[in-house]
């Protein structure tokens, strides 16, 4: 009888990165090829540029090796421990892309530093998402919260809450309903995010 593997087959290095600053730059062209077609980073004249949330996805998956400025390999934990010295939200923001990017969803940076975009096709059908972290229990004023709806309005897209509970579980919630020309200004009241 044949013993069935539990575990899965660890995925083969597509590239390696060179940590510079607050990001990872690859430069080999085959690598950069094929993780620009998977959506990663951002191409640019010296390569393809990967955010430290995007390196450490991919680090962390076994497909991408980093190296610092000495030519030394970054583990996984020393990249995470480097990232949230500049970025306290870092962790918060690798997990709600982890979790997207196992969905199978290409996710990239949004213009809010806990903001991420998704553009997917379902149904011949591109739905366009504003993706907001928000930790639960925190206190949001509605000026925030018309803050986040507005940009989504604004930029043609669909607002989704993600809300991250203390363990780490995503849940995801859509806000619907309204128009650009319907969002009011000047509430000074004030929600919470419930816990469950």
């Amino acid at each position: 009888m044949e013993e069935r593997k539990t575990q899965q087959e660890p995925q083969k290095i597509i590239g390696e990165g060179r940590l510079s600053g607050d990001k990872v730059i690859v430069t080999d062209s085959d690598a950069v090829s094929k993780l620009a077609e998977k959506g990663y980073g951002f191409q640019t004249t010296s390569g393809l540029e990967l955010s430290l949330v995007e390196a450490a996805y991919l680090l962390h998956r076994g497909l991408l090796k980093v190296k610092n400025e000495k030519g030394e390999e970054v583990q996984f934990s020393e990249l995470v421990k480097l990232a949230a010295q500049g970025d306290p939200d870092f962790w918060l923001k690798l997990n709600v892309y982890a979790d997207l990017r196992n969905r199978s969803f290409i996710v990239r940076q949004g213009v809010n530093p806990r903001e991420f975009l998704l553009d997917w096709k379902k149904k011949n059908k591109v739905h366009r998402l504003l993706i907001r972290i928000v930790v639960e229990g925190t206190k949001m004023g509605f000026e925030e919260f018309e803050d986040m709806f507005r940009r989504a309005l604004e930029s043609d897209r669909e607002l989704v809450v993600a809300v991250v509970d203390k363990e780490g579980v995503v849940t995801y919630y859509t806000v619907e309903g309204g128009s650009y020309e319907q969002v009011s200004k000047g509430t000074e009241d004030s929600f919470e995010v419930p816990s469950e």
